[in-house]
Order: C-alpha cells, then sequence, then structure tokens
C-alpha cells in the first residue's frame, strides 16, 4: 500500500463481532488494491476489536475510540484519518462485490464534476434478495432527498472525492440516525453533483440490528428526526417559503405523526406555494420534487375530506400519517 492510496475505506463498527468479518472480507478482496481500510470501532464491548486485529492485511488501520461516541463521531474521527483521493463509507453488515472500488473510480475518473456517487444495490432481507436501482442522475437524486427512506442514495454504496470535503470542510451531523441524509443535504448546499453508478456493487442487509429498520425500538424516534432535516432542504428547494411554511410541510410528511387539522391545511397552503416556484435552486430536478409533493398534497386533502365527514362541526385531529413515502428507487 501506498502512503497516499487513491482511495481510503471508512467503515465504523460497534459491537458486530458476527457480522464485521465478512465486511472486512468483502473489502480486502476488492480487485482495485490501491487502497488503505481504516475501522473505527467505536467502544464496542464484545469481540469486535479482536475480529478486526485478526486480520493481517496491512492496508487496515484500526483506530479504537475508549467508549461508544456514536457513528458520526466515530466517522469523522475517521474522516481526520483518511489520506487517500476518494473515501468510500462501508457498514460492518454489508457485503461490497469485488470491482465495487475499481468500477466507482472509473466513474470518478470519467466524471470530474461529480462529487458523491452511490452505485446500486441487493438488498438482502432474511431470505429475500431484491435487485434495488436508483436513478443515476444528480437532478433526481437531490430531489429524491427529500424523502430520507433510501430512494436517493444508499449511504455504505458512496464514495467522496476527498478534495471536496477538505475544500467545504464537511463532517457528519451528530444525528444518531440519517446522518448520512444530512451530510448529503449539507453537501447540497455547497455545490456538490450526485451521481449513482448503474451497477449492483453492494449487498445491503436488513435485520432488526439496524437502527432504522422498522422493528428497531428507535423507529418512532428515527422517524421524527427526519422531520427538521426535510424543513431544511424544503428551504433550499423553496426558499420563497418561510421557515414555518417549510416545517408543516415537513411535519406532514412525516410518517406515524398525528395532525390536526390546522396542521394539515397548513401543509396544503405551503405545498400549493412550494409548486408555484419552478426554478432549480441547487440543480434539483423540480418535476421530481412536484411528484413527490403531489403525492402528499393528495394525501392531504383526502384527510380532510375524511376529517370533515367524521366531524361536520370541524373535527380537531386527521390521526397518523403512516403511509409510505411518495418515492421509490427507479
Amino acid at each position: 500500500m501506498s502512503s497516499s492510496p487513491r482511495i481510503s475505506v471508512l467503515m465504523t463498527v460497534y459491537n458486530r463481532e458476527t457480522m464485521v468479518a465478512n465486511a472486512i472480507r468483502s473489502i480486502l478482496a476488492q480487485d482495485f488494491t490501491d487502497f488503505e481500510f481504516v475501522i473505527v470501532d467505536d467502544g464496542s464491548t464484545d469481540r469486535t476489536a479482536a475480529v478486526v486485529g485478526a486480520f493481517a492485511d496491512p492496508r487496515i488501520r484500526l483506530v479504537s475510540l475508549p467508549v461508544n461516541c456514536g457513528i458520526a463521531m466515530g466517522r469523522n474521527v475517521g474522516l481526520k484519518c483518511v489520506r487517500g483521493d476518494f473515501v468510500a463509507t462501508m457498514d460492518s453488515d454489508d457485503i461490497a462485490m469485488p470491482a465495487r472500488l475499481r468500477r466507482q473510480y472509473e466513474f470518478f475518473q470519467a466524471n470530474p464534476g461529480i462529487d458523491i456517487a452511490g452505485t446500486n444495490i441487493i438488498k438482502v432481507d432474511g431470505d429475500r434478495r431484491t435487485e434495488q436501482k436508483h436513478a443515476p442522475d444528480d437532478g433526481t437524486i437531490k430531489a429524491r432527498l427529500l424523502v430520507l427512506e433510501g430512494v436517493a442514495m444508499i449511504d455504505p454504496t458512496t464514495m467522496m472525492r476527498s478534495a471536496f470535503l477538505r475544500r467545504t470542510g464537511l463532517q457528519y451531523p451528530n444525528e444518531r440516525t440519517d446522518l448520512d441524509q444530512a451530510l448529503w443535504i449539507e453537501a447540497t448546499a455547497q455545490g456538490a453533483r450526485f451521481a449513482v453508478v448503474e451497477e449492483f456493487l453492494m449487498e445491503y442487509y436488513r435485520h432488526p440490528g439496524n437502527i432504522t429498520h422498522e422493528l428497531s425500538p428507535d423507529h418512532a424516534g428515527h422517524q421524527q428526526r427526519k422531520t427538521p432535516l426535510r424543513a431544511r432542504l424544503v428551504g433550499l428547494f423553496y426558499p420563497s417559503l418561510t421557515h414555518e411554511e417549510a416545517l408543516a410541510i415537513a411535519r406532514w410528511m412525516e410518517v406515524g405523526r398525528t395532525h390536526t387539522v390546522v396542521d394539515v391545511c397548513a401543509a396544503v397552503t405551503a405545498i400549493r406555494k412550494a409548486l408555484l416556484d419552478a426554478t432549480s435552486h441547487w440543480g434539483e430536478s423540480k418535476d421530481e420534487l412536484a411528484r413527490i409533493l403531489n403525492a402528499h398534497f393528495g394525501r392531504a386533502m383526502r384527510a380532510l375530506a375524511s376529517a370533515g365527514r367524521q366531524d361536520p362541526a370541524g373535527g380537531t385531529r386527521t390521526g397518523a400519517h403512516n403511509a409510505p413515502e411518495a418515492s421509490a428507487p427507479a
């Protein structure tokens, strides 16, 4: 390994002694070999550190935190350690295909204007394996960030230009979940351009141990934490909206939230105003945004109609918004 590798693979790990070895092997088996592998052990209390330490490959650099600091802190510590021209993120419970690093590196070489690029995935949930494609273009990716449900990109597939990270000073925000999406939102505000390599280069594993999994005990909190992120993005894409108007849209999009009729009316009014702005301010696809917002507008109008039928004198609540989000991978 050179002192300045082309790619730095960055992985944080916490109590994954039964999964991390397969993730590590998948990186060491890459057919692109000029990389370093920075693994941040985030204060694991099981045998994770021992499992990582058993690999003798000189490309591995283990950074051990004395206590569990959270994935955002772990990644930011790792970002201070990386030396490569590109930073490839990796999760400790996923499997990278052998061509992953090479194909993303080749893509960046051919597309010098791209700052962050993901790949398509094979989603593995128990015995189910599903090919999941994502839109490859910058405008659609940015628009689908508003959904915040993995329909824009999948974090452990992403690779980023180190020069962009250095120039902007970007770090992972201190979010318990969706820190990847939060980073991408701030990257958008810094002028980043996104892409997705149209190949299936990652096996992406879903299981109850994922903090974002539907069976996670923190799933409700995970949904609630999306609201300020969505409001931030709505404000970027629709600068004519006030903060309260952007927040009204974001609150309506929150899965599981119970709304008053006043809340829904505020969301309807704000969406109507937003849809009048057809200017792309950050390269986002306004057509894709209109599709997403119109789906939520229709759901809001149906909720108001239902509330009126239940209480013609003026009901106070419309119930929880539990419907799936309005966008899906390409």
